[in-house]
């Protein structure tokens, strides 16, 4: 072996030694980083697991309810005491339908948080048109009117908050099971 080759490699295996101690002493002291030991891991990949069958009908259920109270608002011309009735029972029907059910799976929690508050102001509305719809007709100048008009326009806010929410719901439980794009 040629004096320039052994120098060669005694030079490489100081530089060797030198990086391995100097890698040892930095873990020893706890100087390394974490981005340096996420380096150290495989990277893992998730996979969201499909919908099962009850969380697609818990999911599927939101915009039909929607389109079950948008279809009951539209079909009323006439602001009666039946009408009104018939609105608070069709507002009732989010806590009827949708909650009747229960909880949905845990992955699902966030979107039922926000179906939960949906059919409170449904139901807040509901009781809006009772209150109305006990009045019955109203003379002009009157307290009643004065209590009716509020329970109406309250009763008609209702479902404005509510479909928010219930589409709010929806997108967030789409994302959740990884039906967002």
């Amino acid at each position: 072996m040629s004096t320039r080759t052994s120098r060669s490699a005694v030079c490489l295996a100081a530089s060797v030694l030198l990086v391995v101690l100097v890698g040892a002493c930095a873990v020893r002291s706890g100087e390394l980083s974490t981005t340096d030991e996420a380096a150290t891991v495989a990277p893992t990949t998730t996979t969201i697991p499909p919908p099962t069958a009850d969380e697609r009908a818990w999911l599927d259920a939101i915009p039909a309810l929607t389109a079950k109270v948008d279809k009951s608002m539209a079909a009323v011309t006439n602001l009666s005491a039946a009408a009104m009735a018939r609105l608070g029972k069709s507002l009732q029907s989010c806590t009827r339908d949708l909650m009747k059910g229960g909880s949905p799976s845990d992955r699902l929690q966030p979107a039922y948080a926000l179906v939960t508050k949906a059919c409170k102001e449904y139901d807040k509305g509901a009781v809006c048109f009772a209150t109305a719809a006990k009045i019955g007709i109203a003379y002009v100048g009157t307290p009643e009117e004065k209590i009716q008009t509020k329970a109406i326009n309250c009763g008609l806010a209702a479902p404005a908050t509510g479909s928010v929410l219930l589409v709010d719901a929806e997108t967030k439980g789409a994302k959740i099971i990884g039906e967002d794009s």
